[in-house]
């Protein structure tokens, strides 16, 4: 178990911490790639050189964001503690967002024994005329990309869950 750069609360226990092993694009994102880089470089071909700064923009905005979900999945580093699910930046040391533990872990396991934990939070809602509806600005799911034994992981989240 690596020692996690995060700060444990008052009370909190560690239960493990790691860090992604092979960060590597989705299923999603590899066809994100190709297609959006096929859609600009038609583009590009069809209308010249003299639209070179949109064909950047273009592959800008298919990358970018790509390239931005591999280069902080590469810096983060997770702890899981007996209350909460922590990422955080390894080289800065800053906690990039956490969640209680009371959500569930969904898993998703890779043929190379691999796996994604996904943390969905519970939805707030707010009473308006007798229905409950979502409230704005509820917190995203966390992803802990590319865990080793990851099943083994959620069963020890499900323990922690089940002592509370």
């Amino acid at each position: 178990m690596e020692e996690p750069v995060i700060v444990l609360q008052p009370g909190e226990r560690l239960l493990w911490s790691g860090r992604p092993r092979r960060v590597v694009p989705t299923g999603f994102e590899w066809y994100r790639l190709l297609f959006g880089s096929v859609l600009v470089s038609v583009a590009f071909a069809a209308l010249g050189s003299t639209f070179v700064i949109p064909a950047a923009l273009g592959f800008a905005v298919v990358w970018g964001p790509v390239l931005w979900r591999l280069w902080t999945t590469h810096r983060a580093v997770y702890a899981v503690t007996d209350q909460r699910v922590v990422v955080a930046d390894r080289i800065s040391g800053h906690t990039r967002k956490w969640l209680d533990l009371t959500t569930p872990a969904v898993t998703s396991l890779r043929g190379d024994g691999l796996g994604t934990l996904t943390f969905h939070p519970l939805p707030e809602t707010v009473d308006i005329l007798g229905f409950g509806l979502p409230k704005r600005n509820q917190p995203l799911p966390i992803a802990l990309f590319a865990v080793p034994e990851a099943d083994r992981l959620r069963e020890l989240i499900a323990q922690a869950q089940a002592v509370d």
